[in-house]
Order: structure tokens, then sequence, then C-alpha cells
């Protein structure tokens, strides 16, 4: 039997304000296998997006257990919390969050700036995650000269760069017409096929469908967590 790489027990989350308490996560248990493509989806306010914020070290929990690899994230320092993030994750958020005045190549060097590697080893890195979204013919050009599909394929090779156990996309359609959304989705289904880990928040259910399994979140608390066995490739629509 396999060791899950993501674990939450009980995982709660409070947000305070003064005298006020908002209870985010009211106490969430779920596991994720290496390897899985999981959609978390709720109406506004369910948890969905501090649950993967909390999974990809840009939030922190309250109370509960997150472990991650079998490592309690809880545990960890401010420093080694940024190494995780550097070396673990990679996420596609649905603004894309590029720089406009660097180039394609340029943003998806930006994760490997700060790393060990030496320049030719950064070089072949980045060249094989633009290969992966097949952006070699704009890699010269300035995000700003990009479509709203090619900037996300760029977010896509960003978050790929660094070889991370597990991507997180938080609703990588949501800026994107009927035909481009389909497109990122189905370049998002192939590199889970290729073997990354996969885990999409969004609240669209044709979106969701490209998922091998769909954890639904309501009022700080998960609902249902249930496998799809016939998962979409194209034809997706908003």
């Amino acid at each position: 039997m396999t060791t899950p790489l993501i674990q939450f027990n009980g995982v709660t989350r409070d947000y305070v304000n003064g005298e006020v308490v908002t209870r985010a996560l009211r106490g969430v248990t779920f596991s994720i296998e290496a390897g899985e493509f999981v959609a978390i989806m709720g109406p506004s306010g369910s948890g969905k997006s501090t649950t993967m914020h909390i999974m990809g070290f840009l939030d922190t929990l309250t109370d509960g257990t997150y472990l991650f690899d079998q490592k309690n994230v809880i545990s960890f320092t401010e420093d080694e919390l940024a190494k995780f993030r550097q070396d673990q994750v990679g996420f596609v958020f649905q603004a894309f969050n590029l720089l406009q005045k660097s180039t394609v190549y340029q943003n998806i060097m930006l994760p490997l700036v700060y790393g060990t590697l030496s320049r030719a080893e950064r070089h072949e890195r980045v060249q094989k995650a633009i290969q992966a979204v097949d952006m070699q013919h704009r890699a010269l050009h300035f995000s700003n000269q990009l479509s709203g599909g090619e900037k996300q394929r760029v977010a896509i090779a960003r978050a790929l760069v660094n070889n991370p156990t597990v991507i997180f996309a938080d609703e990588p359609t949501g800026n994107l017409d009927t035909k481009t959304g389909t497109q990122i989705l189905d370049l998002l289904a192939a590199l889970n096929d290729e073997g990354h880990t996969i885990v999409m928040v969004t609240h669209e259910e044709e979106a969701a469908e490209y998922a091998s399994r769909i954890l639904r979140m309501r009022d700080g608390l998960l609902e249902s967590d249930t496998s799809n066995g016939s998962r979409r490739r194209g034809g997706y629509t908003k």
C-alpha cells in the first residue's frame, strides 16, 4: 500500500480580524496519491482556495495535521516552507502572473534564479519546459505580445521548470475562451498522463471532468469525494 503524497487530517483554518474570527476550514480530511489529477470544487466561500493555498505552502493551517510526502508541514520553519514552495510545487494562476516586459524565456527562467543550478542546466530546464507546452516559436516574444492561451501555456511551463512534485492550478481556464480553455485542460491532462500530480481548483463542472477525482467543498467542509471513471478529453465548453 502506497503512502499518500498529501494528507489532510482534521485541518482547520481561522482568520482573525480584531474580535471577529472567520473559520474558512472546519476540519477537512482527505489524501491525494502521487500521480492523481484532482479537481476541487465548491461555491464562493466554500474553502477550496484556502485548501489549495495550504497544500501549496502559501498559507498555514490553524489546527489539524498536514503531511506532505510524510513530512509534518506545521513543524516547518519559514525558510523550510520557502524551500518547499521552490522545490516541490508549481503554481498556475487564473491571472497568469507573468512579467509583462520580460520574454517567454525569461518568465520561465524566473523560478530558477535563486537555485544552485549552473547556467547550462538552467537553460536546459527552460528549453525542456518550453517544449512541453509547445511554445518554442514564441520563446523570445514578450509576454504582453501573447494571447491568453499562450500566456497560460507559459505559466504552466514556469510551473514545470523546477520539476515539481505537484502542480496546483487555480481556475486555470477562468480568463480563457472555450477553445483555449479546452487546449489548456488537454495540456494539463497530458502532463498528468506523463506522471505529474495535478490539483486544480475550478467552479466549472466540465473542466472538473478532466480530473480523475473530484472533491466538493461547502462551508469549509468536504462535502463529497468521488472518482471520475470517464475523464473528458477535448470538447470543453464554458
